[in-house]
């Protein structure tokens, strides 16, 4: 199963709407502070309601934030191996994402975001590596929150000696009425690394993503269904996700993740 801090370009969102933080205690925020996923221990640090640090103890791993403002505009990855991988992240006026851009041994990745009014969005990823590229560009609608609807998209996978085209839809993605566990960390929902942080300050429960390829077969797919256990005010404690092979009839794979807080 991914690790939760892997960059993922191939499914990178932003919301277009001002992201709700929870402001009943601004002074103290509801912050995540352990997580365990899939049996990792991941912990965050703060300086106020800014992400300073997320580190996963069992792999060795640890991700350092940087912010302009309110904005996180550079993050860098620390391996067990000691090799680093930094992405910087640009915003145009309206504090929109608009780019992010890293390079890991020998591979660089970029996604460009374009903005089409306000419930529309083309994002563009593209992954290099010497002599080849893959490029995935999505048509992405909003929901009037500026959470994440659906897309369809196209791939084209250039490799030596071979070309793979293909195209993909993401379903329409149903959120329950639960609080995203990271929704108050400053400028944190702007950054896309996963199908779990879309542009909601909710809580996804069924995600359903494929690409079918058009000159070779195979397919590429995300699917699950998540089943949350909350607290009395909303903050989920428990998340138990299965994921399901292509057609989403048959489940591969079940993931237990836990939270902890600094208060709730």
């Amino acid at each position: 199963m991914k690790k939760f801090y892997f960059l993922l370009p191939i499914l990178l969102f932003t919301s277009c709407a001002t992201v709700e933080e929870d402001t009943s205690a601004e002074d103290n925020p509801i912050l995540v502070t352990k997580m365990v996923q899939d049996g990792d221990n991941y912990t965050f640090s703060y300086n106020g309601a800014k992400i300073v640090t997320m580190t996963n103890t069992t792999d060795n791993f640890k991700r350092t934030y940087t912010y302009s403002g309110d904005l996180i505009t550079k993050y860098l990855d620390t391996y067990a191996d000691g090799s680093t991988q930094t992405t910087n992240v640009t915003y145009n006026s309206s504090n929109k994402i608009t780019k992010k851009s890293s390079t890991y041994q020998g591979g660089t990745y970029t996604t460009d975001y374009a903005y089409i009014g306000a419930d529309r969005v083309r994002i563009t990823d593209v992954l290099a590596h010497t002599n080849s590229t893959k490029t995935y560009v999505k048509d992405v609608y909003l929901n009037t929150d500026g959470s994440l609807k659906n897309w369809t998209e196209t791939v084209a996978d250039v490799q030596p000696g071979t070309n793979q085209n293909g195209t993909g839809i993401l379903k329409n993605v149903a959120y329950d009425g639960g609080s995203f566990p990271f929704k108050n960390i400053i400028g944190y929902t702007r950054l896309m690394d996963s199908e779990d942080m879309n542009g909601s300050t909710r809580n996804v429960i069924d995600y359903n993503n494929r690409i079918q390829y058009t000159t070779t077969p195979g397919d590429e797919w995300t699917i699950y269904h998540s089943t949350y256990e909350y607290h009395t005010n909303g903050y989920p404690k428990k998340d138990t996700r299965d994921f399901y092979e292509k057609t989403g009839t048959s489940i591969t794979d079940t993931e237990i993740t836990t939270y902890e807080y600094n208060h709730l």
